[in-house]
């Protein structure tokens, strides 16, 4: 980040200081369904608003986790942009069966603890594997899933026919949908035939906001919001005693890659320091850099953002003999379809590079002679950087445009390399390209004279370990985000994907719909392989907080079955 940049962040502290007493924040998330096979795929949608239900746009990220009530297999990260957000949970195949439960919540909301969390319970089921451990029985305690049409808000959801062949495209039209509609989701899954001890919809969970407590906030140790990004958070700690950092240690963190993603430390008296970052998404490798004005050497241990949960008894989970046909039949259809197209049921985007600014010179390795020597290669034809010692240390500069040598940072595949000894012994002979950048930057108010960023041929740095001073760890960021796979049985492409199988169990999954004001809405779909009923849930909130909902079911068959199903 230039000079400039730094402002942003001194406005967000007096916004932070501004708002502590006033905002509070709730969670909705929605799912698309609520009854899985361990394997599957699980989408989500994230509101959030006000503990009075309106939408709201404090925070940036979202933190999910999936619980049995002790255990917390699966946590995830969601990127928070106008109120909303949006991703998914790939159910491990070694699920055991089982009722859980989903927890959201903000940093924020962490300030007032697990009583105002989002809780929502699901089902899963393993058909990998026999547990002799859950019973079975023919008898269930709790009711099934209702497929009956209903709707809330005034909006109205119906398809252009009651009954569809298999590999068939749809279409569902909504009405009656709001001028001031906040934001939208639309799910089409197969209706679920194992009963859940509850079933929590948008309606439910803001009638329960009323009744969510308002426990007061210990203003002396408020976490701040992460208004604008994840805030990484870790401690200082001398590497000879395990003793909290003392004055004059700094730190950095740089996520490994082909460009730069690097964020500086804000350090408090008690040596815990917070790294505000901004779009870094999926798992990269971390690189966590400290430097002293000292002779001691310190590391920086990284926290967790997610927080522990009291153990919970979940309901007894019954197995009951008449769901065979259908378990197998959903088993045999998971399997089958990403064996089949799981590339492109995976397949991630890419995010927006968060360093925006071009290297003042660029050195391509290859076009030059290759020496076996750091110091050789500057020499001969890279004069913009050069080896000096200061204070008997090593140290790496970029010769400044003035012809001056400052205080630089240096990178290796976006890795920050705060002991220049290392660099200055690394093999140049692995490296594909130097990027020289010549003017001032700040990261987490610390000044370098430039930056000269060293590149690998794959971006792995290759024969950088982990050092005291410069850990490398693995680390998940928030949700790249991911697009639902659906193929089209349209004229044009039904010859394409004749011989391909399909067994989407969820037809139809989007997560913000897009009204551009207008009060109603076609959207289109495509059936699979499965037959039988499926389920249309439509859930969202308006601008004041409104609740809009709808649910519609229609049926699926064969291509060869005459029979009419209603």
């Amino acid at each position: 980040m230039k000079a400039y940049t730094i402002y942003p962040l001194i406005l967000f502290f007096l916004l932070a200081v501004n708002v502590k007493a006033e905002v509070r924040e709730r969670i909705y998330l929605q799912t698309d369904k609520q009854v899985y096979l361990s394997g599957e795929h699980l989408w989500m949608k994230l509101y959030l608003t006000d503990d009075q239900g309106k939408p709201t746009t404090f925070s940036k990220v979202g933190y999910v986790e999936l619980t049995d009530g002790s255990l917390t297999p699966l946590q995830v990260k969601l990127d928070i942009a106008d109120g909303t957000g949006d991703g998914w949970m790939e159910l491990p195949s070694h699920l055991p069966s089982g009722y859980y439960r989903l927890i959201a919540y903000t940093r924020w909301m962490e300030n007032e603890g697990e009583p105002v969390y989002f809780h929502k319970t699901i089902g899963i089921v393993n058909t990998y594997r026999v547990d002799r451990s859950i019973p079975t029985d023919t008898i269930i305690a709790f009711p099934a899933q209702s497929s009956l049409p209903s709707s809330e808000g005034g909006v109205s959801a119906t398809t252009s026919q009651p009954a569809y062949r298999t590999r068939t495209q749809g279409e569902l039209r909504l009405s009656g949908l709001p001028a001031n509609l906040h934001s939208l989701a639309v799910s089409i899954a197969g209706s679920e035939f194992i009963p859940l001890p509850e079933e929590m919809t948008i309606s439910r969970w803001n009638e329960q906001l009323p009744s969510l407590p308002k426990p007061e906030q210990n203003k002396a140790n408020l976490l701040l919001p992460e208004y604008e990004g994840h805030i990484i958070q870790g401690r200082i700690v001398d590497t000879q005693t395990d003793e909290p950092a003392k004055e004059g240690v700094f730190a950095l963190i740089g996520y490994a890659g082909d460009d730069i993603r690097v964020f500086g430390g804000q350090v408090d008296d008690q040596a815990n320091v917070s790294f505000y970052t901004d779009r870094i998404t999926g798992k990269r490798q971390l690189g966590v850099s400290t430097y002293a004005t000292n002779d001691s050497t310190y590391r920086v241990d990284i926290q967790s953002p997610f927080v522990a949960h009291p153990t919970v008894k979940m309901p007894g989970f019954i197995i009951n003999p008449a769901w065979e046909e259908q378990l197998v039949q959903r088993s045999i259809g998971v399997q089958t379809l990403y064996s089949f197209t799981y590339d492109s049921i995976s397949r991630t985007e890419l995010s927006d590079p968060f360093f925006q600014w071009k290297p003042d010179v660029t050195y391509l390795l290859d076009e030059y002679t290759r020496f076996a020597q750091m110091r050789e290669m500057f020499i001969e034809f890279i004069p913009s950087l050069t080896f000096r010692t200061v204070d008997g240390v090593r140290r790496l500069s970029v010769i400044l445009d003035n012809f001056s040598p400052g205080n630089s940072l240096a990178l290796l595949d976006g890795v920050p390399i705060m002991d220049h000894n290392i660099l200055y012994n690394y093999d140049p002979r692995l490296l594909k390209r130097v990027d020289i950048y010549r003017t001032p930057f700040y990261f987490g108010g610390q000044r370098f004279e430039g930056i000269a960023s060293f590149t690998s041929f794959r971006n792995d740095h290759p024969g950088l370990t982990s050092t005291p001073a410069t850990r490398l760890i693995d680390y998940e960021g928030t949700q790249a985000h991911r697009r639902f796979y659906s193929p089209s049985y349209t004229q044009d492409n039904e010859v394409e994907n004749k011989f391909i199988p399909d067994y989407r169990h969820t037809l139809l999954w989007q997560p913000n719909v897009q009204t551009n004001g207008q009060s109603s809405v076609t959207i289109p779909f495509n059936t699979s392989d499965f037959t039988g009923t499926f389920r249309v849930t439509v859930e969202g909130l308006t601008e004041d907080g409104k609740i809009v909902r709808a649910v519609v079911p229609f049926s699926c068959f064969r291509h060869w079955d005459t029979r009419k199903i209603y």
